[in-house]
């Protein structure tokens, strides 16, 4: 075939079937190439130039979910100069298309070219004003009494460029906010982005640049005027709590802590600058490190997921009084047994007699996706030599990088029907899928560099409140909340054959699957519930909140005794100790 009937097709989000069904209607006759979204993800940006450079044909299409999902699209519009396809093309699961041939981008230059000028004036002046901001802030600041405080909690998410869809990172945020409403508290939420919350008013900051090629360039400059306006709205009616979750390029916390003299409370998942350097590919590393040692100098009360995350932060010079663990939780009166899981497996064809085993999450790395496609592979090779081997069924819900890989691997057995991938479902469906399950698997392995899991996956304690059976890698986290043959079976982190051995041993003792499920159900009610999570937050503000008042009424008591310092009279209890912009720890 010629290579200008080659149509390049790079799927960003959505299904692939669909993605190639757009291609061939556009580009009837044409050879479909699919590129590897995991190379481009993997790969820096001198990398993707040689990769886009050897692509020579009729056009590169790069599929979403929605155009709006595209990630730094005018960055894509350069890209696009590089390769030698006639068209790129933007396309939508919806049909929607934008189509670029080498003249449109041509006459975009002039916009490009801004973007690009504007990033750099922005990074430059971010570098220059984080060193200043560091050296402003870096004695402790005053904090305020809030004894008439509005509210509670300001819920403060400003992340304009999330995409708000079904994973663990949207199930804690709902999650926490719904224990935060079941524990009565007062809570008004400022977010960049629409966030599906019923429980509180969410009030929207959307992001008014259009000029930017680099989204970390738009994260700092966002910072600007989302701290602008939720500094006005609650200069007038404060909250008791600043809440935020940490992120790359997330400053607004810590600018507002210190400025209103607000406490904050720092919902602390992974160091951003470790996930750039071994998760997400990231940028501008300087910058991320400037950003979080800032973050972490102004933070009053840190939420941490594990107590590998917890040790990290002591190391980094954080007072252990400071943090509480919160891991993930669930929601009980969602997750339950019961609640829909017969209507799914007759949608999917599952027989009565059959067993389900099924995964939910996201297809990434860490999440044990190479482990779990080779246990299925072995399992079915076994299939001639046992009946129960051979009644197993496999339901995989979620999407991410390595989905694509994992489904052509698995081909022959999605033909047979015995591999189902149901793709990304809402978060409202995940219990009935859950239900529709006789066993749930959670394959995690191990950091690349060796540091033990910090993680805490929403989809473990999803599983255990099912009351379905478990087989989970024993490590870290995982092992601090399941019990090996009480409330799950454990296996060795990796091992792909402990898990296939598990799965088929678990098939096989319908009775231990249900002693397996029985106990996981009511630990999870009795220990790991998003109220629970909520009640350790507020408890541990509260009494922070005590010691500040009552520290700022002893100081007007005894003002005048020569013993107070002037910097002891201006320094809170909460601030007594801060993290400094190089990890060290004043005292």
């Amino acid at each position: 075939m010629s290579i200008r009937k080659i149509v390049y097709l790079l799927v960003l989000s959505g299904t692939q079937e669909d993605a190639q069904l757009l291609a061939n209607s556009r580009y009837p006759g044409s050879e479909i190439a699919v590129l590897s979204k995991r190379s481009f993800h993997e790969k820096g940006w001198i990398g993707k130039a040689r990769e886009l450079g050897k692509l020579k044909g009729a056009a590169l299409v790069v599929f979403s979910g929605s155009l709006l999902h595209i990630d730094q699209p005018k960055l894509l519009l350069c890209a696009s100069l590089l390769h030698g396809c006639r068209e790129t093309v933007f396309a939508s699961d919806d049909g929607t298309l934008q189509v670029y041939t080498k003249s449109n981008l041509l006459t975009q230059v002039p916009q490009l070219f801004l973007s690009g000028l504007l990033d750099v004036l922005v990074l430059a002046g971010s570098w220059l004003g984080l060193h200043l901001i560091s050296f402003l802030f870096a004695k402790p600041a005053r904090e305020k009494e809030n004894s008439r405080a509005a509210f509670d909690v300001a819920f403060l998410y400003p992340f304009p460029l999330q995409r708000v869809s079904p994973g663990g990172e949207m199930s804690y945020l709902k999650g926490f906010l719904s224990g935060l409403h079941q524990e009565s508290a007062r809570c008004e939420i400022v977010s960049g982005c629409s966030l599906p919350i019923e429980q509180y008013p969410v009030q929207l900051i959307p992001n008014r640049r259009r000029f930017y090629l680099l989204r970390e360039s738009q994260a700092l400059s966002y910072n600007l005027r989302y701290a602008w306006a939720v500094a006005k709205e609650i200069r007038r009616r404060r909250p008791c709590i600043l809440y935020q979750r940490h992120g790359r390029f997330v400053l607004v916390g810590a600018i507002l802590s210190r400025i209103l003299g607000i406490p904050l409370a720092l919902e602390y998942q992974c160091s951003e600058l470790w996930r750039a350097q071994n998760w997400d590919p990231g940028h501008f590393l300087g910058l991320i490190r400037l950003c979080e040692d800032l973050t972490i100098s102004c933070t009053s009360l840190f939420v941490v997921l594990s107590e590998a995350l917890r040790d990290e932060l002591v190391a980094r010079g954080v007072p252990g009084d400071n943090i509480i663990l919160n891991p993930a939780a669930v929601d009980p009166e969602r997750f339950r047994p019961g609640c829909g899981g017969s209507e799914i497996r007759k949608q999917l064809g599952f027989r009565p007699e059959q067993v389900v085993v099924g995964f939910v999450g996201s297809f990434s790395y860490y999440h044990g996706i190479s482990v779990l496609q080779s246990a299925i592979a072995r399992l079915q090779a076994r299939q001639k030599d046992s009946l129960t081997v051979a009644n197993l069924r496999f339901l995989l819900v979620g999407d991410g990088v390595l989905r694509p890989e994992m489904q052509e691997a698995l081909s022959g057995a999605v033909d047979q029907g015995t591999v189902v991938f149901a793709g990304t479902v809402a978060h409202t469906a995940v219990p009935s899928y859950l239900d529709a399950c006789d066993i749930l698997v959670s394959p995690h392995v191990p950091m690349p560099d060796g540091r033990p899991f910090f993680g805490s996956p929403s989809k473990l304690f999803e599983y255990m409140a099912m009351g379905k059976a478990i087989v989970a890698s024993d490590m870290d986290q995982l092992s601090a909340v399941l019990s090996h043959d009480k409330t799950a079976w454990l296996v060795a982190p990796g091992s792909d054959l402990e898990l296939s051995d598990a799965v088929e041993l678990l098939a096989e003792n319908p009775e231990l699957r249900r002693t397996l499920g029985r106990n996981a159900h009511y630990t999870a009610l009795e220990r790991y519930t998003w109220r629970h999570n909520a009640v350790r937050m507020l408890e541990a503000a509260k009494l922070r909140a005590e010691v500040v008042t009552i520290a700022h009424s002893s100081r007007e008591c005894d003002g005048s005794q020569a013993h107070d310092s002037q910097d002891d009279r201006e320094t809170p209890v909460v601030f007594r100790e801060q993290t400094s912009l190089r990890g060290s720890r004043r005292t």
